[in-house]
């Protein structure tokens, strides 16, 4: 009898199996080595959404502490427009300690360290009162570093400190010079902290325009690309052992075809597969219901939203470059939208095609083509918005 299904299709379940990343590993082996000699070297992780940012963090995790060292992982949270940095810094200095996979009892010197600066720590977990005025952050940042460490300087060479989501940082940007400031000082640099934070292309590039000094200082990037024909299909079979369920070979080359190698398209489609076999199988005529229902279910987790924020000229747009599938010019693009008498210029288009692309629904492939950003994101288009978001298409 078929097991439960193993694949991972909401937001925030990691995958049963990791699978690639051969080179990330690498990297990870690399700045370790380093930092354990004296020398370390800060990075950050690109990544689209979906495409594994935190499921590589937490592989990072596990390597380091295998090898020995201790790992302390955060995952930003939101913050609100009436905050400011020193909320930021103290959001740090809760969740670093917290993260650790010790008794924070350990932490003698820390909680010493937060005594004395009028800071009360609630609960049962790791929450701070201050009980005084606040302090410069940085000034606070710095010395619950340092005194952190302290504590840790005979149980670890490194202490790795793994920041996921810091596009959440939006509203307080300003913490990255701060950080950058605190880990380039001299009583930082004498330790064995490594930082490794990860964001969204978008994310980063916005920090960038405010505080474009930090890109410099965060130098090493690893830029996530979607897993290749050979991953997908390792996934899936791995995956699928001991389940009692077989995935035909061409229902296994459809599936990397339509999400192109995208580890959480890949969840939420295979799982749908799943769900869909009969006795034990999965094969072509499970397809299309499968196909729609991931349709349905990435509409509403990722993309109704956005799609949305779209105007009815920008949908337009959207829908001639669907139907065109494949990468095209703004030419191509408007011919297209002529011959359907959608009631766009040529002119206008233009414009369109980068709002669409500052939105991140479109894009561009090389100079001169637009296309959309994945094939199932064109089915989706096609299937259930049309030329206007309604659902119409023209005749």
């Amino acid at each position: 009898m078929p097991k439960p299904n193993p694949f991972t299709p909401k937001s925030g379940w990691g995958p049963k199996i990791f699978a690639g990343r051969k080179d990330e590993f690498e990297f990870l082996d690399k700045k370790l080595e380093e930092a354990r000699n004296g020398r370390s070297d800060h990075f950050l992780v690109l990544g689209e959404w979906g495409i594994g940012k935190t499921s590589v963090l937490k592989e990072f995790k596990r390597i380091a502490q295998e090898k020995g060292f201790i790992t302390s992982m955060i995952t930003v949270r939101e913050f609100r427009k009436t905050e400011d940095l020193t909320d930021a810094v103290e959001h740090l200095v809760e969740t670093i300690p917290s993260k650790l996979p010790l008794d924070l009892n350990k932490l003698k010197k820390f909680l010493s360290q937060i005594d004395s600066l009028g800071i009360q720590v609630l609960g049962t977990g790791f929450q701070l009162s201050r009980t005084t005025e606040r302090m410069d952050p940085q000034t606070f940042l710095l010395r619950c570093l340092h005194v952190l460490w302290e504590d840790l300087k005979d149980e670890t060479d490194i202490l790795l400190v793994l920041l996921d989501d810091v596009q959440n940082f939006d509203r307080v940007s300003e913490i990255f010079t701060l950080i950058k400031n605190v880990l380039s000082d001299e009583e930082i640099i004498k330790t064995g902290y490594l930082f490794a934070i990860s964001c969204t292309p978008e994310g980063w590039s916005k920090f960038m325009q405010l505080h474009h000094p930090i890109g410099r200082y965060f130098t090493p990037r690893l830029t996530l690309k979607r897993l290749s024909g050979e991953e997908c299909y390792q996934v899936i079979d791995r995956t699928l052992e001991e389940t009692g369920v077989v995935f035909e070979e061409k229902i296994k080359e459809k599936v990397y075809e339509y999400t192109e190698g995208h580890p959480y398209e890949l969840q939420v489609l295979c799982s749908n597969l799943y769900d869909n076999g009969i006795k034990g199988r999965v094969t072509l005529d499970q397809w299309s219901p499968a196909l729609n229902e991931t349709l349905l279910n990435l509409g509403e987790m990722v993309w109704d939203a956005t799609y949305n924020g779209a105007s009815e000229q920008e949908r337009k747009v959207l829908y001639a470059v669907a139907s065109l599938d494949k990468p095209s010019s703004r030419k191509e693009i408007t011919n297209f939208i002529e011959v359907c008498n959608l009631g766009l210029s040529g002119g206008v288009v233009g414009v369109l095609l980068g709002r669409l692309l500052e939105k991140g629904l479109l894009a561009k492939p090389d100079k001169y083509q637009y296309g959309l950003i994945d094939k199932l994101f064109r089915e989706y288009i096609l299937r259930y918005r049309g030329y206007d978001g309604s659902g119409a298409v023209p005749g």
